[in-house]
This record gives C-alpha cells, structure tokens and sequence, in this order.
C-alpha cells in the first residue's frame, strides 16, 4: 500500500472518530459526563494523532490505524471511551516495580498487551 492510501485511511479515521466524539452520549446519560467523555476522545485523538503524524512506516501505521478501529469498535461495544485495563501473566510481575524488570518480563508484557493500548503503554515501560 502507498503512503497516499494510508494518508487518505488515517484522514478517514480522524473524522469518524471527530464525528464520534461529536454524537458521543455517555452510558449515564448525564450531560456533565458526557462532556467530559467528550472532551476526552477529542484529546485522545488529537494527542496520538499528532504524536504518530511523522510515521513513514507502513507496518506501524498498519498497527495504529487496526489500534485505532478497535479502541472506537470497544468504545461502541462498551458505551465509553476510556481504555479497558489489561491483564498481565503473574509470572512476570516484579516485586520492585516497572523499572526493575528484567528483559524477559518487559517482553512478556508487551507481547501480552492488547493492540488497544499499544499507545498507552510505550511511554510507561521502560526498553532498558
């Protein structure tokens, strides 16, 4: 695919989750809630896509469009737009906390983190 395909795919994406974010109704009810859900995925939105706007590589634009589509396909599904929390294998928790990890176990939590919070989770685990 070219880089003309993926330009016109992400512009797509934007603006269905613009649009969404302009329809969005919280699973309350409550116009308080629903604003700030709301102003939630406008910022979400505009933080990720600004952040991922100079990628040139089609593998990972590939991943933070399918990121993209299942976190409104689960905002949908389950009426909010906040991230659902992720389960990591026991086997790899540290007694001392995320910057103690060793190799193995950083892998393992990435590899058992779902493409959802893909984004989420890059700045929070450490590559060394």
């Amino acid at each position: 695919m070219s880089v003309a395909v993926h330009r016109s795919q992400v512009l797509s994406l934007y603006r269905r989750i613009m649009r969404m974010a302009m329809s969005w109704t919280s699973a309350s009810g409550l116009s308080e809630e629903t604003q700030q859900e709301q102003k939630y995925i406008y910022s979400e939105a505009g933080r990720l896509f600004r952040k991922n706007k100079q990628e040139s590589d089609e593998g990972k634009i590939r991943e933070y469009i399918k990121e993209a589509e299942t976190r409104i396909g689960l905002a949908e599904h389950y009426g909010t737009p906040y991230p659902r929390m992720m389960n990591i294998p026991q086997n790899v928790l540290a007694p001392h906390g995320v910057s103690k990890l060793k190799k193995a176990q950083r892998r393992a939590i990435k590899q058992a983190t779902p493409i959802y919070l893909k984004s989420l989770g890059e700045e929070n685990i450490p590559d060394r």
